[in-house]
């Protein structure tokens, strides 16, 4: 008998059947994912400009850093105000625009912003010459010229001596990455309280929910002349406003979810950071997801709290009891929002009037339809500081 009639035609040595060929094909699949990321990975860690901090741009005295694994990073938003930006302004070199302080705790359950306005008179640290920068003497002066006179590394031993708080790493980002960032996400949707006619920054929104885009969005970032009462606190505030927005944007399925999309952000993002090399793609990564695992109310944008200066007029100083308690509890890793001292304080109205205390930025729905206010900064009364006399 033979053996066909009972097994049936044979099947040809050269052809697998479908169930044999299924991990043929997830074996391919998997590993052209595995190089596509390895790729992709190395692309965007190789984007990222590395610049080493050392223990002589810093000094020999330096806060201690806490035993717990809480995370300080320095962000810094440099403005070459030349070739791509120089439109937007009427003057050409390096500067900060932006001053920030980035805590994430120990238990990564909190994230605190704090915000240094860049017309603070401080005093500043000497730091040494570096990368053909003359150096900083030891000085009265504004916050946002160590930058200039000594580049990142005198930024961190200036914030680290006026603040008591040892940072981990630093982040620098240009602007015109900040416009790519944008653009790379579809642009990013921001309730406008009141039309906006600036024409030093050539801005003109309606009132009501817009979306902005790249250039627009570096404007709105920029803008303070027409707006509220012109000063750096007021553009601090729309700037926490817009990046609490772009934060959401970017940690929303809309990015996530879109592989086109995300590589495109990440790609425009890293072309667009300067950082220390410790500040691996790991840590990154950490930081990312320790923020989209967060509800709003655990992210606190914090301006330092100040007044204006009755010495230098168009200038700022800290008040120093607020001030100290701020960064004293951001040194030893405490929240800033405890329930307790909320009872005790006075309303958010009247400290936000007065300018003088740390702010929180609050982001609420804009309706499509009406054109709607956004809320006033929440103030000490929501962080549990004491009100200056």
């Amino acid at each position: 008998m033979s053996s066909g009639s009972i097994n049936g035609p044979s099947v040809p040595e050269n052809k697998l059947q479908p169930r044999h060929r299924l991990p043929w094909l997830l074996a391919v699949v998997t590993a052209i994912i595995l190089v596509v990321t390895a790729t992709a990975y190395a692309k965007l860690s190789g984007n990222i400009r590395r610049v080493e901090v050392t223990q002589e741009d810093l000094g020999k005295v330096r806060p201690a850093k806490p035993s717990s694994s809480a995370l300080n990073i320095l962000v810094v938003g440099s403005d070459q105000r030349d070739g791509d930006n120089a439109e937007q302004a009427n003057f050409a070199g390096q500067r900060t625009d932006i001053i920030m302080l980035v805590h994430l705790s120990f238990t990564r359950g909190d994230v605190s912003v704090i915000n240094f306005p860049r017309d603070s008179l401080v005093q500043l640290p000497g730091c040494r010459s570096r990368e053909g920068l003359p150096g900083q003497k030891r000085r009265l002066g504004m916050i946002n010229s160590s930058f200039s006179f000594g580049g990142i590394a005198c930024t961190w031993k200036t914030i680290e001596s006026l603040t008591g708080i040892h940072i981990d790493h630093f982040i620098r980002f240009d602007f015109t990455g900040f416009k790519g960032m944008v653009d790379a996400m579809g642009g990013v949707n921001l309730c406008i309280p009141e039309p906006i006619r600036d024409t030093y920054v050539q801005l003109y929104l309606p009132a009501g929910l817009q979306t902005l885009w790249g250039e627009q969005a570096l404007a709105y970032v920029r803008a303070r002349h027409g707006l509220g009462d012109g000063s750096d606190i007021g553009r601090i505030v729309r700037q926490q406003d817009f990046f609490a927005a772009m934060v959401k944007k970017a940690m929303s399925g809309q990015t996530l979810f879109n592989p086109v999309r995300l590589y495109r952000f990440l790609d425009a993002a890293t072309n667009s950071i300067t950082a220390d090399p410790d500040l691996t793609p790991s840590v990154l990564m950490n930081v990312a997801l320790t923020v989209r695992g967060l509800s709003s109310d655990k992210i606190h944008f914090v301006t330092t709290p100040w007044r204006y200066s009755s010495t230098y007029p168009g200038r700022v100083e800290w008040l120093k009891g607020p001030a100290r308690k701020l960064f004293r509890l951001t040194a030893a890793d405490h929240p800033l929002n405890r329930p307790e001292t909320k009872a005790t304080q006075p309303n958010a109205t009247s400290i936000t009037r007065t300018n003088t205390h740390p702010t929180t930025a609050v982001i609420v729905p804009c309706s499509p339809e009406l054109p709607s206010k956004a809320p006033g900064p929440v103030a000490a009364a929501e962080l549990g500081y004491p009100t200056p006399q």
